[in-house]
């Protein structure tokens, strides 16, 4: 496998039940937007697999962030989790895929799945989409401090999720 990274996206959730549905959602539209509908499927069950088995060992009174991460590297999609939990078994790979568990690059653990690309494609020739300098809508302070998220905003994003079926 070559270590090459053609594409990288990741997003840092709470292993909270809901993350399961923000996980789905996530692979739905970088899948989408990297022209990967035909994995879809596939990685939808992978991450759900990944992201339920951390979910499930977390303690819910103190639950721990982790971050969900879908990389193109060589001629699959990687998908990864990164968390600071023990004990979390190998994950059972389904047909045709690849799974382990490493050291985090930043510590932690990294819990992750290899689908091959379909059709023999390489992560080269997947279509990405032209991405422009992101900013962020949020003014980032000065300080260094860390800028705090408007609870009516989260808990109307959240009550929206919980509602949504697909």
């Amino acid at each position: 496998m070559s270590a090459r990274t053609s594409q990288v996206d990741d997003l840092r959730l709470v292993a909270q039940p809901n993350a399961l549905l923000c996980s789905e959602l996530f692979v739905r539209l970088i899948l989408s937007d990297w022209s990967l509908r035909p994995l879809l499927d596939q990685a939808k069950t992978a991450a759900a697999r990944l992201v339920g088995a951390l979910v499930d060992v977390a303690d819910p009174k103190e639950p721990p962030f982790f971050t969900l991460r879908l990389r193109l590297r060589s001629d699959v999609l990687v998908i990864e989790v990164d968390h600071e939990l023990d004990g979390l078994p190998t994950p059972t790979p389904a047909p045709g895929e690849r799974t382990g568990v490493a050291p985090g690059e930043t510590g932690g653990v990294t819990t992750w799945c290899e689908l091959p690309l379909p059709g023999g494609l390489s992560a080269g020739q997947v279509r990405l989409p032209r991405r422009g300098d992101r900013r962020t809508l949020v003014d980032e302070p000065v300080s260094g401090e860390p800028v705090g998220a408007d609870p009516e905003v989260l808990e109307r994003l959240l009550s929206r999720l919980s509602g949504w079926s697909g």
